[in-house]
């Protein structure tokens, strides 16, 4: 949602609770200029990571079903 500087001032309290589901993007002259977004309690640095990396796929996603981990294992040692 896009709200100008003006009507964010005159409402501020309006637009901080619909920023709890969603983006504010405010407009100066109408250019963007600032957002308010949901403020995240936990920061993303604690979010549950894996306990283990078991494969490739968990580090890059799905790989190409032409690609050769010995040959890219190749590549790398070699360098």
């Amino acid at each position: 949602m896009q709200v100008a500087l003006s009507e964010l001032k005159t409402n501020v309290g309006k637009y901080v609770d619909l920023a709890e589901s969603q983006d504010v993007v405010i407009t100066k002259y109408g250019s963007p200029v600032a957002k308010i977004i949901r403020y995240d309690k936990e920061p993303w640095y604690l979010k549950k990571m894996p306990e283990a990396i078991t494969s490739v796929e968990q580090l890059f996603g799905t790989l190409p079903s032409d690609v050769d981990l010995e040959d890219i294992k190749v590549e790398r040692l070699s360098k």
